[in-house]
């Protein structure tokens, strides 16, 4: 990919903080038409640079204020395989894999503890290749900016 030009950039950093903005609003704010503000979110689009356009929900106003970490280990040669099975699971909103002890951090949500060890004992204890589990209950979110994936 290219480095993006200070236009580009100010276009990203516009809808990173507002993704409902429009043509026009956008454009007022960088100098340009609003034809040419929809050409470059296109390219953008288009490049790879924006991956989508989202809606922020508060989980605990949904009933699932249970938020957990989870540190899974697996045998090597296993880890697609889970990756995979536990990405079906409704209640996973992310999984990474890393480097270190554990291969795979996996944040899920719950509407509360119960189906937290339902999850626990159903999902990831019966998931073949999982060697260990480790979970961190979320106390208090400090920092979350779901404008940049990793």
């Amino acid at each position: 990919m290219k480095p993006l030009d200070e236009l580009d950039m100010k276009i990203i950093d516009l809808l990173r903080k507002d993704g409902r903005s429009s043509y026009r609003s956008i454009a007022s704010k960088v100098g340009i038409s609003n034809v040419a503000v929809r050409d470059r979110i296109n390219k953008l689009i288009r490049e790879g640079y924006i991956k989508g356009f989202f809606t922020l929900v508060d989980s605990t106003m949904i009933g699932k204020g249970v938020s957990v970490l989870f540190d899974i280990t697996t045998n090597p040669n296993d880890l697609q395989g889970v990756a995979s099975e536990i990405y079906k699971s409704e209640h996973v909103t992310r999984i990474y894999e890393k480097a270190g002890s554990s291969q795979l951090i996996v944040h899920a949500l719950f509407k509360d503890l119960a189906e937290m060890q339902s999850f626990i004992e159903d999902k990831l204890y019966k998931t073949r290749g999982i060697t260990h589990v480790f979970s961190s209950l979320i106390l208090k979110r400090h920092k979350y900016d779901p404008s940049l994936s990793v």
